[in-house]
């Protein structure tokens, strides 16, 4: 299963070189089981630790929400969102516990 989970983020995250927790589990409103949501972040975790890709905290500017997010290693998500005026900032998170 965390194969398929890691594929998963990976193919999600080709376009527009990211994805969430969320969108992986396409759970829109934070309906799913957390149990649903910390396998997810555990397989983002397993993917960073091999540099495949890089981790981010989003935050939505107009709700009170945050979630964690993957990227591709070269995207700036924060200077991205920013760019395209978003609805959100995101900060990286520089180490993995």
């Amino acid at each position: 299963m965390s194969d398929e989970l890691e594929l998963a983020i990976l193919e999600r995250m080709q376009i527009p070189g990211w994805t969430t927790t969320r969108a992986v589990l396409q759970d829109p409103n934070d309906q799913l089981p957390e149990e649903d949501h910390r396998r997810v972040r555990e397989a983002m975790e397993r993917l960073a630790r091999r540099g495949l890709v890089t981790l981010w905290r989003l935050k939505l500017t107009r709700q009170p929400v945050e979630m964690l997010a993957a990227a591709k290693p070269e995207l700036e998500l924060d200077k991205d969102l920013e760019q395209r005026g978003a609805w959100a900032t995101a900060a990286r998170i520089e180490s993995i516990e």
